[in-house]
């Protein structure tokens, strides 16, 4: 009877392994879609950011990769009267709650690379626009008869 407890535990142990085993690749095959179809978007339509983005995007798959070994639940800690279907519905809620803390995480890190990138262009407009006043004060000192 001992063996049959400890087997049946094997069995129970191995089955959350395989189904969680399942809903990482689903959560890792989802994220990379995502991000090839981020990266095919770009490649279509702004061709010349492909290269600035390539390091970007090595970064976002790095920063979205996790432990190789998923988080098994110990067999203890399961409810006593919770169904297969219930185990896996559970833990397919727990995976899409990880697929929005990390969309959470691409999505502020995205905000904090584009408002680095709105001010590096009003700085770079700011300076055009010095740049263009000083030339019009030269062009000025330059032909004094055509001052108003």
């Amino acid at each position: 009877m001992c063996f049959a407890k400890v087997h049946s535990a094997a069995i129970k142990d191995l089955r959350a392994r395989m189904v969680m085993s399942g809903l990482a690749e689903l959560e890792d095959d989802c994220k990379e879609s995502y991000l090839d179809t981020m990266e095919a978007h770009y490649q279509e339509h702004h061709p010349e950011l492909t290269p600035l983005l390539e390091k970007e995007r090595d970064g976002l798959r790095c920063r979205g990769n996790r432990s190789p070994v998923p988080d098994v639940e110990d067999p203890a800690t399961e409810e006593p009267g919770e169904s297969f279907c219930d185990k896996v519905m559970r833990r397919f809620q727990a995976m899409l709650q990880r697929l929005q803390t990390w969309w959470h995480g691409v999505l502020a890190w995205v905000k904090e690379k584009v408002a680095a990138l709105v001010h590096a262009v009003q700085a770079l407009w700011r300076e055009f626009q010095r740049f263009c006043c000083s030339l019009s004060k030269l062009f000025r000192s330059s032909f004094p008869s055509f001052q108003s």
